[in-house]
């Protein structure tokens, strides 16, 4: 019985080869773009879920009033391993993240990401499995390394690196004593290379606030069980005043004290900070919808051909045939193409994917990572559900033909699922019409962000990566030697560099004419704002000509006026609550000037030069302004590269463009225009397709009905016309449907821009026609092919 299913199924689907072309290639793709999608969705979902002790980590940040802070003091690790008894050990962190530091084994160096300065408890909260040395000990040395595999790899080759010596940052010897495996799947923390803190002891101070904590506890919590037991320990410990209880720092409006994060929610659900899950879901969104459009291609044309096979069906009865045979059948001609779609799903996934991971730079793999076993479920669940959306509505519709009504021809050709089929063409329409929308509003804010004015000129600023003793004790000398180069304008630095994609953004309270505000502090040097051009709107800059800049003045921004809620503060002071004896005499405001992306507002701030005051910021870069048209840009480059090898011989320069670090910082949401449109195009080809065939059926159900109206005169328009009315009512319904639900999305989208496009009509609008004039063109062009038919071959035709 299945033999015979499968070859009459087989046989119907090489005589309908243009309808199953249709099916098969519209699903197929669709399938592609879905299991692509549903695999980096389940990468992304499995972040620090490598092991399985990592449900009981947990990160503690901390909040100061408004402020939200990644860091904590320094000294918190040990009083919560030492006073919490619900935990099992706690460590003290600072990671570099993706700054590359400078490592050296012998003659070997590189640069090298991940670098995680740590404790000794490091390894006793993140359970990171060592294939060299041993986890209890590897850490106990005040100056231990451990390495990753791949970082041991690429400074000591296939030898074993325990004991030998590492350089880092050419300032700092380490021994060896561990090499870690990589974990199985991602994680938040990128650890490449561990080192003990060299500065441990004397950085534990709780004014120290450069430490991200995290915390082990003996069974997994619920974070705000964790976040109560915590701050009753911190409160008494650091915040307590006049023996009042937490309960009532609470109620007096204090909101101070500490908070934390499962480590396996803070890449995707973080209770504060960027999260990674929206886009994650925006996509998988958009997949189901891509998917959705090709098994509604099945189902429509299914449905379309149901009525040409009444009479196959009535045989079939007569020869003894059950409904449920019937039934069957039809759903085994569906699996059967769904089957053949997801084959060549799998070909073009395994030339698509590697693309997708260069594109986001994930290591993404069917294969990899513990994925294969759910993505293959889920694939399997969604096929299945397909065949069964796709195919009991016309199994069913099929199987309800009547024998003896069938055999004589008492059947409307046509009439029967109509509604149906058409509710599902409208769905796929307005699917269609979403995606358009959708590209169209991403594609002008994207057009926004690059063609707005950041307030300042980025144009032929080079950032030079500098250490710290270059950057403070030794600038001067570096600037002079740059200034020496021909075609150099100016030199200058800041601890917080436009275009960077990691900054410190948080505040520090000062008071201002009696009250207290919050404001972002930068350290530059004096020629910091004519570096970047930046317009003076009152005062005057920094000047090498005031020595009093160095330490007593300050330079505030616009968002600065607003907060502390006045017009002209040049001549007044502004200083620390804590540092009353030395306040800053503002001498200036600037016009804002963007130091993040466009997704931010502007931080309201003060800049000073030197860490004298309260508020100590390092970091940052060396800012080189070169001047246009004088010298060419090569030589200029090929001088400063010359030059730094006398300013820092031991570490190779490293430099980038700031109009360069800013379009970087647009690039996730330029993958996701590429993305977004990419599936555009694939909703539009798909509909386009599947109205492609449906019209042509049609059109073959009508033949008669129009070879006998053009006997009677009708014209090749008005039978065009009529074949594309309910089309054209089908589309206009969609629009209808979808420029609702693309308001909502797209309102929601843009709501996490601080500068943003207006939503006006004439978007929609114009995604409208784009919609209706591809249904027409796709539609006319079947249309008028069948009214340009010949009549008498048509009337001819049983």
């Amino acid at each position: 019985m299945l033999t015979t299913f499968i070859k009459i199924a087989w046989r119907n689907l090489v005589k309908n080869r243009w309808y199953s072309f249709v099916n098969i290639s519209g699903l197929a793709v669709a399938l592609t773009s879905f299991i692509v999608i549903l695999i980096y969705f389940n990468y992304e979902m499995s972040y620090d879920k490598w092991n399985a002790s990592l449900k009981k980590v947990y990160k503690i940040s901390l909040r100061q009033d408004q402020d939200f802070l990644p860091t904590t003091q320094a000294p918190l690790a040990n009083l919560l391993a030492q006073r919490y008894s619900g935990a099992e050990a706690a460590t003290c962190i600072m990671p570099s993240g993706d700054y590359e530091v400078l490592l050296a084994a012998g003659d070997k160096k590189i640069y090298q990401k991940g670098l995680i300065t740590v404790d000794s408890s490091f390894l006793k909260v993140f359970p990171y499995q060592l294939v060299q040395g041993d986890a209890a000990t590897a850490l106990n040395l005040p100056n231990a390394v451990v390495l990753s595999e791949e970082v041991s790899n690429k400074l000591f080759g296939k030898i074993s690196p325990i004991g030998k010596t590492v350089r880092v940052y050419n300032a700092r010897d380490g021994i060896v004593t561990g090499v870690i495996r990589e974990p199985e799947g991602p994680s938040h923390l990128t650890a490449k290379f561990l080192m003990r803190d060299p500065y441990e002891k004397q950085n534990k101070f709780w004014q120290n606030y450069s430490y991200q904590t995290y915390i082990k506890t003996r069974q997994p919590l619920a974070t705000a069980k964790l976040d109560g037991d915590i701050n009753e320990i911190y409160y008494d410990d650091q915040l307590k005043k006049d023996n009042k209880t937490l309960e009532q720092y609470r109620k007096a409006g204090n909101q101070t004290g500490l908070f934390t994060d499962a480590v396996e929610n803070l890449h995707n659900f973080p209770k504060h900070g960027e999260s990674h899950f929206k886009i994650t879901i925006v996509l998988l969104i958009l997949a189901v919808f891509l998917l959705l459009a090709g098994a509604i291609n099945f189902s429509n044309l299914s449905l379309a051909r149901a009525i040409t096979r009444a009479k196959e069906v009535g045989i079939r009865k007569v020869l003894g045939s059950r409904k449920g045979n019937i039934i069957v059948q039809s759903l085994a001609e569906i699996a059967i193409q769904c089957l053949i779609s997801l084959a060549l799903a799998a070909l073009l996934v395994s030339s698509l994917l590697p693309w997708f991971s260069r594109n986001f730079d994930l290591p993404l793999s069917f294969f990899k990572g513990g994925n294969a076993a759910p993505v293959f479920l889920q694939i399997a669940g969604c096929l299945l559900l397909i065949i069964l959306v796709s195919g009991l509505y016309p199994a069913f519709f099929l199987s309800r033909f009547q024998t003896a009504d069938v055999l004589k021809g008492k059947y409307t050709k046509g009439t029967k699922g109509v509604f149906f089929r058409n509710s599902l063409l409208v769905v796929q329409l307005t699917l269609s019409a979403l995606f358009i929308t959708g590209i169209l509003v991403i594609n002008r804010q994207m057009e926004f962000m690059q063609s707005k004015d950041l307030g300042f000129n980025a144009s032929q600023v080079v950032r030079i990566e500098a250490n710290q003793k270059t950057r403070d004790k030794n600038f001067d000398q570096m600037r002079d030697a740059l200034l020496s180069i021909p075609g150099i304008e100016w030199v200058s630095k800041s601890t917080s560099v436009p275009g960077s994609q990691f900054l410190d953004t948080s505040t520090n309270e000062f008071k201002y004419e009696g009250k207290k505000i919050r404001l972002n502090n930068i350290k530059v040097s004096p020629d910091y704002f004519k570096t970047l051009g930046i317009q003076l709107l009152l005062g005057r800059t920094f000047d090498y000509s005031h020595p009093e800049d160095l330490d007593n003045t300050a330079i505030l921004n616009e968002a600065a006026l607003k907060v502390m809620g006045t017009v002209d503060p040049v001549g007044r002071q502004i200083r620390y609550p804590y540092c009353d004896t030395l306040p800053y005499s503002i001498v200036g405001v600037v016009k804002d000037f963007h130091i993040q992306g466009l997704e931010s507002p502007v931080e309201p701030t003060v800049y000073s030069i030197s860490n004298a005051h309260c508020g100590f910021r390092s970091g940052g870069a060396i800012l080189v302004k070169i001047k246009s048209g004088r010298n060419p840009l090569s030589l200029t480059l090929a001088g400063i590269e010359k030059t730094w090898k006398t300013i820092e011989p031991d570490f190779p320069i490293r430099y980038s463009f700031l109009d360069a670090n800013f379009q970087q910082l647009l690039a996730s949401y330029l993958r996701l225009e590429r993305i977004i449109l990419f599936f555009s195009i694939l909703s539009v080809l798909i509909t386009a397709m599947g109205l492609f065939a449906l019209t042509s059926f049609l059109a073959q159900q009508r033949v008669k009905e129009i070879g006998i109206r053009k006997v009677l005169g009708a014209s090749v328009a008005s039978i065009t016309g009529l074949l594309s009315e309910d089309f054209s009512k089908l589309s206009l319904l969609s629009i209808f449907l979808a420029m609702p639900l693309a308001w909502w999305a797209l309102s929601r989208w843009l709501e996490d821009f601080a500068y943003r496009i207006p939503l006006s009509w004439g978007v929609f609008a114009l995604s409208a026609l784009i919609t209706i004039g591809i249904t027409l063109i796709t539609v006319c062009c079947q249309a008028i092919k069948a009214a340009l038919s010949n009549p008498t071959v048509n009337l001819r035709a049983e």
